[in-house]
């Protein structure tokens, strides 16, 4: 039973962690970050400039949480490569927080 209760305790602050980092997102931030490595294959609007490139402007996309999101981008998906340990935590949720932004 203990070891029930620490393994909530412990997947609860992970989550609040989750959560307050996409809280505290700096889209202003994401912007730049995304000009250097996403603008390439996604365009300045979002739209996507190579096939398979998911239309961010459009929202479908955008309606999956932050942590998928979030996640997509580290790991890669696709064509996308990962972005996995060039990329903080951080500027994975600024990065989604822009994204957000680009939403028609």
């Amino acid at each position: 039973m203990r070891l029930k209760i620490t393994i909530f305790i412990v997947a609860s602050c992970l989550l609040v962690g989750w959560v307050g980092l996409a809280n505290a997102a700096d889209a202003s931030k994401g912007s730049k970050i995304y000009a250097k490595y996403c603008q390439n294959c996604h365009g300045s609007n979002g739209a996507g400039q190579i096939p398979g490139a998911p239309d961010f402007s459009r929202g479908e996309r955008m309606l999956q949480p932050d942590s998928v999101i979030v996640e997509s981008i580290k790991n890669g998906q696709g064509v996308m490569p990962s972005f996995r340990g060039q990329l903080t935590v951080n500027e994975l949720f600024d990065i989604t927080a822009y994204l957000r932004t680009l939403r028609r």
